[in-house]
């Protein structure tokens, strides 16, 4: 993630407060404390730094993946960690979700990533909004990590790097494809659409057809 220093301070003092001074980082991105003793959880819990650093992240928060990103490196061809933090709580606040869905963010084609094992990738490139280039991601789909990996394959590209466009099309995506719901709308919301002639309205639906994906 991108940290502040006094991020690093805070997570310190927790360590020190309710634990024995020992913090892990994950490879995840993630956060493990050891080694605190189980009257003092409940305090741990309610310290200020969760507030920004959730415990139980939501399903598609606990799933994100990003690299740093166009602003903050040369390579970047799109911004990456605040959108894909925007759009995850956009969809989460939309959306029940009854699935960790990873959702995995890299800027350039140098995929740091690692977009291609996500269960949906954003990969950065070049997109036009009205005749004028803007930043954008090639979509990608069916990444799988395990005992039966698969590099996930592109089904669209040159999508605009805004909200606007990203989270229609991200929520049809979880959907259609993940089981999920828009909150209060019931069932009705799993229904998948097709056109009058048969054909699959969604890229991201006609790409799984195609390939059989589950």
């Amino acid at each position: 993630g991108r940290l502040f220093a006094q991020d690093f301070m805070d997570m310190a003092d927790v360590a020190d407060e309710f634990g024995d001074g020992t913090l892990r980082v994950t490879v995840a991105e993630g956060l493990i404390y050891p080694n605190i003793p189980q009257d003092k959880l409940v305090a741990m819990q309610a310290h200020p730094m969760f507030q920004r650093f959730l415990i139980s992240p939501g399903p598609l928060l606990r799933g994100l993946v990003s690299c740093t990103g166009a602003q903050f490196c040369n390579f970047g061809l799109a911004d990456t960690k605040l959108t894909a933090i925007d759009l995850c709580r956009t969809l989460e606040a939309e959306l029940d979700i009854p699935q960790t869905v990873r959702m995995h963010f890299t800027g350039c084609p140098n995929t740091c990533g690692q977009a291609q094992i996500g269960d949906i990738g954003f990969i950065g490139g070049p997109a036009r909004v009205d005749g004028k280039a803007v930043q954008g991601y090639s979509l990608l789909m069916g990444g799988k990590i395990g005992e039966t990996p698969s590099l996930a394959e592109q089904f669209e590209k040159g999508v605009p790097a805004d909200l606007e466009t990203l989270v229609p099309k991200v929520r049809e995506i979880l959907i259609e494809n993940f089981g999920a719901t828009v909150r209060g709308s019931g069932a009705a919301a799993t229904a998948v659409a097709e056109a009058d002639d048969g054909e699959w309205k969604s890229p991201a639906l006609r790409f799984r057809a195609e390939n059989k994906l589950a």
